[in-house]
């Protein structure tokens, strides 16, 4: 491994994530790259605010479901990396989505952050943001925004 700068891979597991992932992987072999994969765990509800009989540990029990969806989503992605030969490092991490992958470029003085692009209209981005665009304008250090073929925009559409 060379002392080149690590490439972040932002990942959520959606199928536009995984056509970011094969290129992740492809330029940390061609660069002799780490490749640090984070993963941001979305919080269900807001805890605060919620404390009528009930709510609390309906929010206490999707969080933790959410939490072992990420750390299976990335033990999947780590599996699959050292299939393709590839170092890498993963990152569970819990907050904003752009706010913590930028921290987490941050730290790791990544050269470049991969992101998938879920192919959305502008009605449906309005409504959901655009990590992808949040991360163009506030990453610090370039981004590479992987759109999806055409199948993997059908699935994310249908999903």
């Amino acid at each position: 491994m060379s002392n080149t700068k690590p490439i972040l891979f932002a990942t959520d597991g959606s199928p536009s994530a995984a056509e970011a992932q094969k290129e992740a992987f492809e330029l940390a072999r061609r660069l002799d790259a780490q490749l640090v994969v984070v993963s941001v765990v979305h919080a269900a509800l807001p805890a605060v605010g919620y404390a009528g009989y009930g709510y609390s540990d309906i929010v206490v029990e999707l969080t933790q479901a959410e939490h072992h969806r990420v750390t299976a989503l990335l033990a999947s992605v780590a599996e699959a990396a050292e299939a393709e030969g590839v170092h890498c490092s993963t990152v569970a991490v819990d907050g904003f989505v752009v706010e913590e992958i930028c921290r987490k470029a941050g730290e790791y003085d990544a050269q470049l952050i991969v992101v998938g692009s879920h192919g959305w209209g502008p009605a449906r981005r309005f409504l959901s943001g655009s990590i992808s665009t949040g991360l163009v304008h506030s990453a610090p250090c370039p981004v590479l925004v992987v759109r999806p073929h055409v199948q993997a925009a059908e699935q994310a559409a249908a999903a």
